[in-house]
């Protein structure tokens, strides 16, 4: 017999506070007074926050709009909001790193470059760090961010960082460069914010 989780109905809000929406929207409360809406439920005044992967930076909607306390899934902490922050800016960085034009001393650099891509094969004895994070896809059968695949890599021993330090920011970059670059023909798919699965 199936189990259904508890889920905590929210019945108030605080000025201030940042809420996330059945729907993955964040809201920020600016009047915690709610209104009875009849049918509707109870309301109360709040602003959007979205991430504007041009700046790096989220953004607080200017005008306010009314919010029913049932479209709330759940409350976010200050660490949850700092997370969402954090993967948002290097969503920004990442596209940014995917989409930035050539420079002309990059032809140069492939050639200092490419010994150490030779070699980290063999020094690992495995796999690429993009193989492998499709390696670890293809086995989860679940969308992970780019931090989960680095940490399943590393204990399944496909592959490890040479020295890196912000390997999964390095993967968030192959992977948005991989999806970019190969189209219909990329092995993975972009399923939500800092979410990546195995294209079907």
């Amino acid at each position: 017999m199936a189990t259904k989780t508890k889920t905590t109905k929210i019945t108030s809000v605080r000025k201030g506070d940042i809420y996330e929406t059945n729907s993955g929207q964040l809201i920020e409360v600016t009047n915690g007074r709610l209104q009875d809406d009849a049918e509707h439920g109870a309301s109360f005044e709040g602003r959007t926050i979205e991430f504007n992967l041009e700046t790096g930076n989220p953004n607080r909607s200017k005008t306010t709009d009314r919010f029913y306390l049932d479209e709330l899934a759940k409350k976010l902490t200050k660490k949850d909001y700092e997370e969402w922050v954090e993967i948002g800016r290097r969503e920004a960085e990442a596209m940014a790193d995917a989409t930035a034009p050539p420079t002309e001393t990059e032809p140069a650099k492939p050639a200092t470059k490419k010994p150490a891509k030779t070699r980290q094969p063999k020094t690992d004895g495995k796999l690429s760090q993009l193989d492998a994070a499709v390696k670890v896809l293809s086995e989860s059968k679940v969308s992970m961010t780019t931090k989960a695949m680095i940490d399943a890599m590393g204990t399944k021993g496909y592959w490890t960082s040479p020295g890196g330090k912000t390997p999964a920011q390095t993967l968030y970059s192959a992977l948005l460069r991989e999806i970019q670059n190969k189209g219909k023909d990329a092995r993975i798919v972009k399923v939500d914010r800092g979410q990546f699965a195995l294209k079907k």
